[in-house]
């Protein structure tokens, strides 16, 4: 049977064995390729299906999921589920009713159907040439590759919600490595798009091979606590990674330091930070969360002042307030809690502005590894690469350093935020961050 077959079957069978239940679907499409030297090294094109179910059943939740759609697969998940319930503590959870339907076909192109693995490869021939002739200094492209991908999400429940949403994306990245006397670095750049027309071949190459050259004759810079800015090529990640204390449920199992501080100033007066579920600002839409309640403007940070974690309904019931829209479940987990889409809203400044906030400075370009870093404790330690700035301008590359403190202490030093954001297509929105002290050692 189809997918949705599926879900109206494993819904009827559902009904009269448990209070409530809610299901999740997806079916999903991709296709890519890999080139080396001009040849296609590898192509892949995988499909995939699946229907995961929570019941709840004397108050208590039970979940199981199925990637073959057929009555008995089915049927076994549902028993599964329900016989889950009976090592499961009990919640206390009201799922939605009926809302407004989504636009279905927002975040998806028809016109990307016509791009198959032909155009994909004449892309990928085309920028493998254009890498190589931005710079002699570029002697291998040992990454470059092409991906085409789409889904079909579903959201259900005993009440009657049914919701379906479409999306498809296309990427294409090059990764190059250059060499100076003998100094080998490698840079890369990857374009995700939702128009096959936005995928320049020469941005990508430009991008690429600038990042793989830029910090050839780097010097080495005198430690301690020095000012640092974050660009936006890194300051999403360094949010994004801790991101789990402003999760509701994280709070609730003491599994974060911001546990009973709603409410309190916590960052920088010019440090805000939202979730966002849908919105022209971003090009991926989320509608709804995945137990059917409607996303929203989360103003997790405003101003320096911690408003509000994200919640599900579970986590809301225990705290005494609303889900936020922020629940979350693939169909082999339980229901959890996460950012939809990350914004920390703009400044006014340039990074070139930013950069003059101080005598000398770290402009930071690239950021390696993580295991340093601990979002529970806001520890953190990680390498760095970027530029020695002084009076406002860059003096030299600098790499091999390590960028050492603490989360919670560092959103409380960002003096400035910067005024762009580095990719369009990104669910995580994070201008360049000025941070007025940060021990940095080489």
């Amino acid at each position: 049977m189809n997918i949705e077959d599926a879900i109206s079957y494993i819904n009827d069978k559902a009904k009269g064995q448990a209070e409530q239940f809610d299901v999740i679907a997806s079916k999903s499409h991709s296709e890519g390729l890999s080139l080396f030297q001009g040849q296609v090294q590898n192509t892949e094109i995988s499909d995939s299906v699946g229907v995961g179910i929570r019941v709840i059943r004397n108050g208590r939740p039970g979940y199981a999921h199925t990637e073959r759609l057929t009555a008995d697969a089915l049927e076994q998940t549902l028993k599964d589920a329900l016989c889950h319930t009976q090592w499961t503590d009990e919640i206390d959870v009201c799922l939605p009713e009926p809302g407004a339907a989504p636009d279905v076909d927002r975040d998806y192109n028809p016109d990307l159907e016509k791009i198959g693995l032909s155009e994909m490869k004449d892309a990928c021939i085309e920028l493998e040439k254009s890498t190589f002739a931005k710079s002699k200094e570029i002697e291998n492209i040992p990454y470059l590759g092409a991906d085409l991908s789409c889904s079909e999400d579903f959201v259900a429940n005993h009440k009657g919600v049914f919701y379906r949403t479409r999306s498809n994306s296309v990427s294409v990245g090059v990764g190059a490595v250059a060499c100076r006397e003998g100094i080998k670095k490698l840079g890369g750049f990857t374009k995700s798009s939702r128009n096959w027309n936005e995928i320049n071949v020469e941005e990508i190459a430009t991008r690429a091979a600038g990042y793989s050259t830029e910090l050839f004759g780097a010097k080495k810079i005198q430690g301690g606590k020095i000012p640092v800015i974050l660009s936006e090529r890194v300051s999403g990640r360094f949010m994004r990674m801790y991101s789990q204390p402003y999760l509701a449920d994280s709070m609730q199992k003491g599994l974060s330091r911001l546990s009973g501080k709603e409410g309190t100033k916590i960052a920088s007066d010019c440090v805000s930070l939202w979730s966002v579920g849908a919105g022209d600002m971003f090009s991926h839409h989320f509608p709804y969360d995945s137990e059917g309640v409607p996303t929203q403007l989360v103003k997790v940070i405003d101003g320096g002042i911690f408003s509000r974690g994200l919640y599900n309904l579970e986590t809301a019931a225990k705290a005494g307030c609303k889900s936020t829209g922020n629940g979350v479940r693939d169909m082999g987990t339980k229901m959890s809690t996460a950012f939809f889409n990350m914004l920390v809203p703009c400044g006014e400044n340039s990074t070139e502005e930013l950069l003059k906030l101080f005598p000398k400075c770290l402009l930071v370009a690239r950021l390696e590894g993580n295991s340093g870093c601990n979002s529970v404790s806001g520890e953190l330690s990680i390498g760095a690469h970027g530029f020695w700035c002084e009076n406002g301008q860059i003096v030299h590359p600098v790499d091999s350093v390590t960028l050492s403190g603490n989360y919670f202490d560092i959103i409380q030093e960002v003096v400035a935020c910067g005024n762009a954001y580095y990719d369009d297509f990104s669910s995580t929105k994070v201008p360049a961050l000025a941070i007025q002290s940060l021990s940095v050692s080489t």
